[in-house]
């Protein structure tokens, strides 16, 4: 039998491995009669190229509330934990690896939580065509891969133009929270929050202490804190 073909994974956080090529649909978070987002992967030779329809977050959920989205969900026991305390806002998980979201997808399913959905997708096609502009309250982008081989830094998410989009899809005032255990791509990233000052009103930063989110904390941010690790903790608000 023929091997898959294997791509290398366009946008990286911890925990990402290259995947195969296949045609498996967006995975959510709880049943509803909205139209889902189903992404159309087209063979090449460099990725996985995929199609998303945009979303109506009302639709999506049945009501108006603020939408939080988490950029490399992984197992998301975050965002779960922060959608079980905060009912009247939504969420979003999304991730390109599908089988520890499927974990909390089905916990979600059993309790009928109608506040979160996970979502496999990669983040910056998802961004940019299902997306609305302005239309997210918070993104929580916490502990991406730091790549710290210098020749593998270009692979990076935290760039200048990524921050520009994920501050497009931000409402007025919304807020971009990050987290990250490696200091090495924490200055790094500072650097990139002051090449795009113009775009924000104002920066925080905290070292070991979440800024977002009180005890609700991550799988990889807990495992962290139980081994000592510094953690470096960021927000920006969009201006």
């Amino acid at each position: 039998m023929a091997r898959p073909r294997v791509v290398p994974n366009p946008i990286n956080f911890r925990g990402s491995v290259p995947i195969p090529i296949s045609r498996n649909k967006v995975e959510i978070g709880a049943e509803t009669g909205a139209t889902l987002v189903n992404p159309i992967e087209k063979k090449s030779r460099t990725r996985i190229e995929e199609k998303y329809e945009p979303l109506v977050f009302k639709e999506l959920f049945g009501n108006a509330n603020p939408v939080e989205m988490e950029i490399g969900c992984g197992k998301g026991k975050f965002l779960l934990d922060r959608a079980l305390e905060n009912p009247g806002t939504n969420f979003i998980g999304i991730d390109r690896i599908i089988k520890w979201m499927r974990r909390r997808k089905d916990r979600v399913e059993r309790e009928a939580v109608p506040n979160i959905r996970f979502m496999r997708a990669e983040a910056r096609v998802f961004l940019n065509e299902a997306v609305p502009p302005e239309s997210v309250s918070i993104f929580h982008v916490y502990f991406p891969d730091p790549w710290p081989k210098r020749r593998h830094q270009t692979r990076r998410v935290m760039t200048a133009d990524f921050l520009r989009l994920l501050h497009s899809r931000l409402a007025r005032g919304g807020l971009l929270e990050v987290a990250t255990d490696h200091e090495d791509y924490y200055e790094a990233m500072k650097k990139t929050v002051a090449a795009t000052a113009e775009l924000w009103d104002n920066v925080r930063e905290t070292r070991n202490e979440r800024i977002v989110g009180g005890m609700n904390k991550t799988n990889y941010e807990l495992k962290f804190e139980a081994g000592g690790k510094p953690l470096f903790y960021m927000e920006l608000a969009k201006k």
